[in-house]
């Protein structure tokens, strides 16, 4: 998964209304995301796209908290 980045990571963006950095998600020895980073901004669509297996769900899961 890669970052979708609006400008440098060390300062503070008010635009931006989601922003993940470095998530890890395994399931025993199987790494299902490994240091993903995204960043959702106001009046922005935010797509997550991938192969069968990349991870989406798994993302997708994290930021609703299921």
């Amino acid at each position: 998964m890669g970052a979708a980045s609006g400008g440098s990571h060390g300062a503070e963006r008010p635009d931006v209304k989601l922003e993940l950095r470095g998530i890890t998600k395994r399931f025993g020895h199987v790494t299902a995301l490994s240091d993903a980073s995204l960043s959702g901004f106001a009046g922005s669509v935010l797509v997550v796209v991938g192969d069968n297996g990349a991870g989406k769900s798994t993302l997708i899961k994290i930021i609703s908290g299921v």
